[in-house]
């Protein structure tokens, strides 16, 4: 959570207040080191607070940069405005650039024409020394609150402090050479304070493009791809890209999966994913896509119903059959009773022709209309002693072919006949396709002797042990 406070009746963030902290440290110390290097005369000392003074436009243009980063995003800026921070760092690299090269002609101009060398005491000493304490409590205050809050500013401004640590002890150590007598002391440590600059500088500026141009470690996007290649329900990984901005990583995953999971299988292997991916990039804004292919282990039964999936259309007793070199599939279209013949064999043709786009033109099929039953059937209890009959034939039935315990016995009068509904057990050794052909037989049978059963329902049980 950033926090803010109000200085002045304005609304700072932390990152903000930490800025102008840095800024009036910047402007204090540079002030000092400017006024006794142009006191004694010396290049060195003069450089480096050169160096704080372009620390202190950085810190300027930080200051700025971060309220504009923390501006939510929008249509322009739909990623948000976390780069603005990348570009200030550029800034603040170019800045370092010029001043190392200034300072560098510089130097070598004095020591062609061999300048004197500056009057060296206490007082430049003393002012290194209190610099560098300064510098090191700004650069470690930067550091923890860039990495705090994902700036890129701050961080910029944090390498710049810690720089200026290590400009000031080569300033002191050619102070002291000056100090010992050594004439091309001054220019020397100028050219090396100048050298340090030029180098952060330019390795400010491969960081800050880096994340300009969205490079990411490729052991992150190995790691992330391999973590959710081995989710449950993956095929394959077909992209995953990470992109920085500012503090805020964004993450863009495609993955391939069966085509014949459904839409809950697949939310739940999305959200596998943002899991997964948040493991490594905590708060990542992630988007995943999952898109169906065909396996190579689909059977021709998955692959009808998936036909008739793709249309909406309810389908059972589908039968599969090889006639020579041909598929033959037969099946059942569940329909509105009430629909028109008309309209129904249109729904069927599409439904044939949909299995044959996803087997071949060569498949025979056959379509039985069957009608479907309305969601809502008003029933009633059976209150005469027609349920104690049912279920004696029932138990008669179930002797015969081979079913024992017949309980949960219901039996209820819809307005076209008797719905009855029973479970019974068998042997738990049975395979299912015997169990269906004995538990259809004690259906067939009841009904036989109660022709007004409009429908009847079994449900076989394993005989308990």
């Amino acid at each position: 959570m950033v926090r803010a406070t109000f200085i002045g009746g304005c609304r700072m963030t932390k990152k903000e207040r930490v800025a102008l902290i840095s800024l009036l440290a910047s402007v204090g110390v540079t002030a000092a080191k400017l006024i006794v290097g142009l006191l004694i005369g010396s290049l060195a000392l003069i450089t480096d607070a050169l160096h704080s003074g372009t620390d202190s436009i950085a810190t300027i243009i930080t200051l700025i940069t971060v309220r504009m980063a923390d501006r939510p995003a929008d249509e322009d800026h739909p990623y948000g405005h976390g780069k603005f921070e990348n570009v200030a760092a550029m800034g603040e690299a170019t800045l370092l650039l010029v001043l190392a090269g200034g300072v560098a002609v510089e130097a070598w101009t004095r020591l062609g024409e061999g300048a004197p060398p500056p009057e060296v005491g206490f007082v430049p000493f003393t002012v290194m020394g209190v610099e560098i304490l300064i510098n090191l409590w700004r650069a470690w205050v930067l550091n923890k609150t860039a990495v705090e809050t994902g700036s890129s500013a701050l961080a910029a401004d944090a390498m710049h402090f810690a720089s200026d640590v290590g400009s000031g002890i080569i300033v002191i150590i050619g102070l002291i050479f000056t100090w010992m007598g050594f004439k091309w002391a001054d220019p020397v440590s100028a050219v090396a304070v100048a050298l340090f600059i030029g180098l952060l500088g330019l390795r400010m500026i491969r960081h800050t493009f880096d994340e300009l141009t969205d490079r990411v470690s490729p052991g992150l996007i190995r790691g992330l791809t391999r973590n959710v290649e081995e989710l449950p329900g993956i095929v394959e990984v077909l992209h995953l890209r990470v992109r920085h901005v500012g503090h805020q990583a964004f993450v863009d995953v495609a993955a391939t999966v069966p085509r014949s999971f459904a839409f809950e299988q697949i939310m739940a292997v999305k959200q596998h994913i943002y899991d997964t991916v948040k493991i490594d990039l905590e708060g990542a804004e992630i988007t995943a896509s999952c898109n169906p292919v065909v396996m190579d282990d689909e059977t021709v039964r998955e692959r009808v119903h998936l036909a008739a999936s793709r249309h909406a259309l309810p389908i059972h007793h589908v039968t599969i059959q090889h006639v020579g070199d041909r598929l033959a599939v037969s099946l059942d279209l569940e329909v509105d009773g009430d629909m028109p013949l008309g309209h129904a064999h249109e729904i069927a043709s599409i439904l044939e022709d949909a299995v044959r786009s996803e087997l071949g033109d060569d498949v025979e099929v056959e379509t039985h209309l069957e009608p479907l039953h309305p969601d809502l059937i008003p029933g009633e209890p059976l209150e005469d002693g027609r349920t104690e009959a049912i279920v004696a034939a029932l138990h008669d039935a179930a002797i015969t072919h081979g079913a024992t315990d017949i309980h949960n016995v219901r039996v209820r009068e819809l307005e076209t006949g008797l719905f009855v509904a029973f479970h019974c057990r068998f042997a738990p050794e049975l395979i299912a396709r015997e169990v269906h052909r004995r538990a259809d037989a004690v259906e067939r049978e009841t009904r036989a002797r109660f022709p007004e059963i409009l429908r009847i329902v079994s449900h076989p049980e394993p005989i308990r042990a």
